[in-house]
């Protein structure tokens, strides 16, 4: 169930980038202004992918430990 929480998170954050981009370039705007805006989009696009990947880094260290854990209680148990 949590998995697929953070997957719905992940897709909508995936279609907020791509909704946010097509109301940029669709809005009228002067070209520096239109500029400076993509400028500041694409700052912030690296803040959030940022947090997104360090995000799913914990995800998977703590997947993957689990994981180890398992393995080693099995064994034991097999044992």
């Amino acid at each position: 169930m949590a998995k697929d929480n953070k997957t719905g998170t992940f897709v909508a954050f995936i279609v907020g980038i791509g909704i946010a981009a097509v109301a940029l370039l669709l809005a009228p705007q002067a070209g520096d202004e239109l500029r400076d805006d993509l400028r500041h989009q694409s700052k912030d696009l690296g803040r959030r992918s940022q947090k997104v990947i360090e995000t799913a880094k914990e995800q998977v260290q703590d997947a993957l430990k689990e994981g180890a854990d398992a393995f080693t209680q099995a064994k034991k148990a097999g044992a």
